[in-house]
């Protein structure tokens, strides 16, 4: 997963800087969602690979631009990157069309989902050619108004007054870390564990 990690924040930094050399360490840390130090430190290792040069153009202003070394490690990053993606949806894919069997042996009908990233969406697209109903989604975190594909995203909070209240057969948590810690709080607060799926 470390490695991941390191290649997208790399890819992403000498990208950013390919768009724009006058980027900003506080634009490059609030894109890539990583600490101002973080950015800091990859873009010393990339100085001092050679990847990157830096310039000032005024007292005040750094600019920085990527070498024919960068470049190619831009390019060689992509490849990398795009091939983790790919080994990623593929795990995915598995992993839903698994999940989609078990579900349709346990003759469920309807679920709600916890969660709204990738694996969420390839769900999603994979219960629109079952009979399983897809209830409504929630999430731990909540942005106000935030959409997913046309439900509108309910706080988790809200989940065991919702199951209460609606015959919901499975709780389908769509992402594959903290899982555990998303199971014991569902539980926590009430929800029969029976009705949880977290397995892949």
């Amino acid at each position: 997963m470390m490695d991941e990690r390191k290649i997208a924040i790399e890819h992403g930094i000498l990208d950013l800087i390919e768009q724009d050399g006058r980027v900003t360490q506080t634009e490059l840390s609030r894109s890539l969602r990583v600490s101002i130090g973080l950015v800091n430190a990859y873009l010393k290792n990339l100085v001092n690979k050679g990847y990157v040069k830096v310039s000032n153009v005024k007292s005040s202003t750094i600019k920085y631009m990527l070498t024919a070394e960068g470049l190619s490690e831009k390019y060689r990053l992509t490849r990398s990157y795009m091939n983790k993606s790919l080994e990623f949806y593929r795990h995915i894919k598995q992993a839903v069309e698994s999940r989609i069997i078990r579900l349709k042996l346990e003759e469920v009908r309807s679920v709600v989902f916890v969660g709204t990233g990738d694996v969420a969406e390839i769900m999603h697209l994979y219960l629109g050619d079952t009979k399983i109903e897809l209830l409504d989604v929630f999430e731990a975190e909540v942005l106000s108004n935030k959409k997913f594909f046309d439900y509108q995203v309910k706080d988790l909070n809200e989940l065991p007054a919702y199951v209460k209240n609606h015959k919901v057969d499975k709780i389908l948590i769509n992402f594959f870390e903290d899982i555990e810690e998303i199971e014991k709080r569902l539980v926590n607060m009430g929800i029969d564990p029976n009705i949880i799926d977290s397995k892949w």
